[in-house]
Formats: structure tokens, C-alpha cells, sequence
């Protein structure tokens, strides 16, 4: 089946952005949303579209339920790789159901395409394993009775720099299965700065090369044009956050907008903070309550 990005698709993407910036938590990086968050999403449109009875209903014009399925692994493929990641699927995707062992062979290899992206769904019966190129592809586990969220599976594996990439499932003859395959580009991310590798080189990292390597952070966020605005520095004591310097961390409180994480993700922080924040969080680590920022 061709993999179209319809209006629908592209709704359901708007959607899981802001899904999940509104389960952001602060302080630290954007958390990663699981395929749970995703699927959610996902259930959520396709039920707008007539979807009842989870994944082996019809939903899509034409009551053709492995339409519904299609969309929601390319939904959730294509939203982890590309918003999430901020790499790209490339090519034609290949989509088709199945049961017992399968292989998928993916030809034609796009330029600049260095991953394979696979996205799987139990339509009935125990979870299937799935290789790329040999190597296992970490899914869900799924059967009957599960939700929606836990009968999919979805994972990247790298390939070799040229020709073709075969994905094997392995399930039971009773065991079916939904597969999307396609080509994917891994995101460019920046190496740390030599500021940050100084800093980080003795395994110890200061007060004031924390605050250091976060305005860094910040100045990159603004000369990139998504600038993170005030970001307080905050102290835990009591069940309190404060700025007075009291109590446990101090740790920078920030919230990301949906549309400020590209940059951020691959380019500022990896470059200024990734690893300063990582060896200050290790050494401070941070209270069970949420930050003023998480609201």
C-alpha cells in the first residue's frame, strides 16, 4: 500500500506534539514520549474516523481495517523518527499483514538512508520477534485483550552503507501480524563543544560550570532563533523550590514549546549541556516533585 501523508496523518502529528509537550517535565531535557503517548494519539483520530473495537476494526472509508492499522503504525513510525529523533523516513514504506515467519526486503536504498524503521502490530494472537539484518529489534509485547498502545511495537536498527536491508519476523502460524517497513536517515547531532569537554574531563562538574555550560545552552537557543527565556535556578528544602539557595540541587527549571525541539535536541544541547547536565544531575539528583516549570 502507498503510504500517503494525508491531512489526517498530518493532524495526527499536531496532536502528539502536543501531547507531548503537555506531559514535559522540568528540570532537564524534553522527555522522550513513549509509543504508549503515540498510539494514544493515534487511537484517539482513528476513532474519530469511525475506528471501534481497536486495532482489528474497520475505521477508514471503505470499513477496511487494515487501512486503520496502516495509519496508526505510520503514524507512529514516522511521529518517532521524525519529531521525535528528527531524522526523516525515506522512500516508499512497505506495509503488509501476515502470519507465522515473514521476511520484508527493502530495495531501491534513498540517498543518505543509514536505518531501517519498523513499526509492528498484533492483530491477533502473541507478539512476533523482528530483526533487521540479523539484529533483534526491541518491541512490545502484545496479545489478545491488550490495549491498543501495548499491541504495537516499533524500533530502528542501523544497515550497512549500501544495498539492500531484510527484516525478518518470526511468530507462531497461528500469529498475525501487521508490518510497516521503511528507509530512515539518522539525525546529524552535534558533538560537545570544547568548553563542554573541558569541563566534563575530570568527572566533576562545578556550580559555575553548570551555570556556565547552561547559558551557553541559552545563547545557542536565542542565536537559533528559539530562545528559552527566563530559566530560573532553583533549590529544593521542605517541599519547597525556592531561589534563595536553600535546601538541596540547585538545578535550572525550563519548559520547552513543541516547536522549539529540533534545535535544541540536535544541536544546543548535545553541544553545550548534554554531558555538564548528565555528571550535575548524577551528583545532585533531583527531588520526586515536580518543578515550578512541569505546570
Amino acid at each position: 500500500m502507498k503510504d500517503d501523508i494525508s491531512p489526517r496523518l498530518t493532524a495526527m502529528r499536531d496532536a502528539l506534539v502536543s501531547e507531548v509537550a503537555s506531559t514535559r517535565t522540568a528540570p532537564g531535557p524534553r522527555r522522550r514520549p513513549t509509543r504508549g503517548t503515540v498510539v494514544a494519539v493515534a487511537v484517539a483520530f482513528l476513532a474519530g474516523g469511525a475506528l471501534t473495537g481497536g486495532l482489528t476494526a474497520a475505521a477508514l472509508p471503505g470499513n477496511d481495517p487494515d487501512a486503520a492499522v496502516e495509519t496508526m503504525l505510520s503514524t507512529t513510525a514516522r511521529y518517532m523518527v521524525e519529531e521525535v529523533d528528527h531524522g526523516a523516513a525515506l522512500g516508499t514504506p512497505t506495509f503488509r499483514t501476515a502470519h507465522g515467519d515473514s521476511s520484508t526486503t527493502l530495495t531501491h536504498r534513498p540517498t543518505g538512508a543509514d536505518r531501517v524503521v519498523v513499526a509492528w502490530a498484533c492483530t491477533d494472537g502473541d507478539a512476533p520477534s523482528v530483526e533487521v539484518a540479523g539484529e533483534p529489534v526491541v518491541g512490545g509485547v502484545c496479545g489478545r485483550g491488550d490495549a491498543a498502545a501495548d499491541r504495537i511495537g516499533w524500533g530502528t536498527a542501523a544497515v550497512p552503507t549500501s544495498g539492500d536491508a531484510t527484516v525478518t519476523v518470526g511468530a507462531g502460524d497461528a500469529d498475525r501480524y501487521a508490518l510497516w517497513v521503511s528507509w530512515a536517515r539518522s539525525p546529524k547531532i552535534a558533538a560537545a563543544s570544547a568548553q563542554q569537554q573541558a569541563e566534563t574531563a575530570d568527572g566533576v562538574v562545578t556550580l559555575d560550570e553548570y551555570r556556565t555550560a547552561f547559558n551557553r545552552l541559552a545563547a545557542c537557543q536565542a542565536q537559533a532563533g528559539q530562545p528559552m527565556g527566563e530559566v530560573p535556578l532553583l533549590w529544593y528544602a521542605d517541599g519547597i523550590w525556592n531561589s534563595d539557595g536553600h535546601g538541596a540541587g540547585p538545578w535550572y527549571s525550563y519548559a520547552l514549546p513543541s516547536t522549539a525541539t529540533d534545535v535544541f535536541d540536535t544541536q544546543c544541547f548535545p553541544r553545550e549541556f548534554a554531558d555538564v547536565d548528565a555528571l550535575w544531575q548524577a551528583e545532585h539528583p533531583e527531588p520526586d516533585e515536580p518543578s515550578p516549570a512541569a505546570g
